[in-house]
């Protein structure tokens, strides 16, 4: 029995149509998919904006502290630095 060499290509062109269908498949697949952001996200990154539209240091800020210090002014208070943590400069996300 001779083995011929030239029936073999009409397999590898049935081999690259499946080829093409299942990439086909694969595209139109990722074109439904979609993307859902939920209220919290939407306001954790507002929050994250106005953060880095913030200057890393208050010169004013830390000016007045310094001097409220030097000249033994300066108290602290517990319910306003609470205050200042939860909505600095209104970073409340509204």
């Amino acid at each position: 029995m001779k083995i011929d060499g030239t029936s073999i290509s009409p397999v590898g062109s049935v081999q690259a149509a499946i080829r093409v269908s299942q990439t086909s498949k694969v595209n139109t697949a990722s074109e439904k998919d979609q993307l859902a952001v939920s209220e919290n996200a939407q306001v954790f990154q507002k929050l994250l904006q106005k953060m880095k539209e913030m200057p890393d240091i208050r010169d004013d800020r830390v000016r007045v502290i310094s001097e409220q210090i030097a000249n033994g002014e300066f108290n602290l208070d517990a319910a306003s630095i609470a205050e200042g943590i939860l909505s600095p400069n209104g970073m409340e996300g509204k």
